[in-house]
């Protein structure tokens, strides 16, 4: 549970960010001071901070502040994503269907999976995944296809940050289980699961690549095992196969 202190700590920062516009791109301490009505000890502190962060810069010369290339960066990030699901959205669509199953989009980001975009079939018994929820990187298609092509060192930080906490029947909870599967999933080109995450649940997924080839995200499918077996999966595994470098072609 946040503490009142953090808040607080977050409402300052929203606001000096807040006062950076287009129009006054730079503030001196004192305008920042008087602006947010705060004491010029208390704000250079926590502006100090914030360039330690890359979050905002001061001119070495006129000693005024303006945006950090932290943001540029996170600006960068947000921009691609919202790329991405544009790109992917028509492509979804198809996917979905050509599957009658329900389709998503997933990118891997600190640690954790998380949805980003969904295409939701009709059918009255469906898995439901919310864009905006994050996963284990251990569980699930989606997840796990990301997982296979990290880094190693970046697999690593998850196992020692995460662990690989049992989430449903059939979550991988053994490491060298784990590493096997991650090898197969390679090896493949493709991942798929059963009761993983979610009781009833399966889901299959394969890797978007970016212009560099580099692995950005992952297009799967997901819905219940009442309609699940193995020719099934054969013929989602083909559509994502499909759908994902058609995604990836057009990024």
């Amino acid at each position: 549970m946040e503490s009142a202190s953090q808040v607080t700590t977050i409402d300052r920062l929203v606001k000096v960010l807040d006062c950076f516009t287009q129009e006054r791109p730079t503030w001196s301490l004192a305008e920042l001071a008087a602006q947010l009505g705060l004491p010029k000890s208390t704000l250079h502190r926590f502006l100090v901070g914030l360039e330690a962060h890359g979050i905002l810069r001061q001119d070495p010369t006129g000693k005024r502040w303006r945006l950090g290339y932290r943001l540029f960066t996170w600006g960068r990030l947000v921009e691609e994503d919202a790329t991405l699901r544009e790109i992917a959205k028509p492509v979804m669509r198809e996917l979905m269907d050509a599957s009658g199953e329900t389709a998503i989009l997933t990118v891997y980001q600190g640690g954790e999976v998380i949805c980003i975009e969904k295409c939701e079939t009709s059918h009255p018994v469906r898995l439901r995944m919310d864009v905006g929820s994050r996963r284990g990187a251990h569980a699930g298609a989606s997840s796990k296809i990301l997982m296979a092509y990290l880094p190693e060192e970046e697999i690593q930080a998850i196992l020692e940050e995460k662990g690989l906490p049992q989430l449903c029947a059939n979550t991988i909870t053994d490491l060298d289980e784990l590493k096997a599967e991650l090898a197969r999933i390679r090896k493949r080109g493709w991942a798929d699961s059963l009761e993983e995450t979610d009781p009833g649940a399966w889901g299959v997924a394969t890797p978007i690549r970016d212009h560099r080839g580099q692995v950005t995200a992952a297009v799967g499918l997901a819905g219940p095992t009442m309609r699940h077996n193995k020719e099934k999966v054969r013929q989602y595994v083909t559509l994502c196969i499909q759908a994902a470098d058609k995604i990836s072609s057009l990024l």
